[in-house]
């Protein structure tokens, strides 16, 4: 199953629009321009970032695409999976870390359809993968 998410846009949309205001302030300094336009170009480069999650069989598969463009990549397969991490993120959204080596791991967040955590947590269980589940997260989970 296919799961897909896109950046927080209102933070960017904020910081667009500081650096516009900030570019048509200071002509005069064409070094501190110079950084102005390259910031907002990779302002405007983060407003087209998504990332989709992928459930299969026997591996899940984690992308961050830059239009159409695959930026980063990785396929884990489930005897590679060290735990899932289910916690609560900010005051009412939910999050998985998936632990795949001692010091990586990838964060599952504001992923649509929210069914992606009950589905994560199938996978997990078919595949007897530790499950940990924070107070806050079961407080989430009993709420719905």
């Amino acid at each position: 199953m296919f799961y897909h998410a896109k950046t927080e846009r209102v933070v960017q949309l904020l910081f667009l629009m500081l650096i516009v205001s900030l570019i048509l302030t200071n002509w005069e300094y064409t070094v501190m321009l110079y950084f102005l336009i390259l910031f907002l170009l990779f302002i405007i480069a983060t407003l087209f970032i998504t990332f989709t999650f992928k459930i299969t069989d026997g591996s899940i598969t984690y992308q961050i695409l830059l239009f159409s463009l695959i930026i980063y990549r990785k396929e884990v397969t489930y005897n590679k999976i060290l735990a899932m991490k289910f916690k609560r993120v900010g005051w009412g959204r939910k999050c998985v870390i998936v632990q795949y080596n001692k010091h990586r791991h990838f964060r599952i967040m504001n992923f649509y359809p929210e069914q992606i955590y009950t589905d994560l947590q199938d996978f997990a269980d078919k595949h007897n993968i530790p499950i940990d589940k924070t107070k806050d997260y079961l407080i989430l989970e009993t709420a719905k």
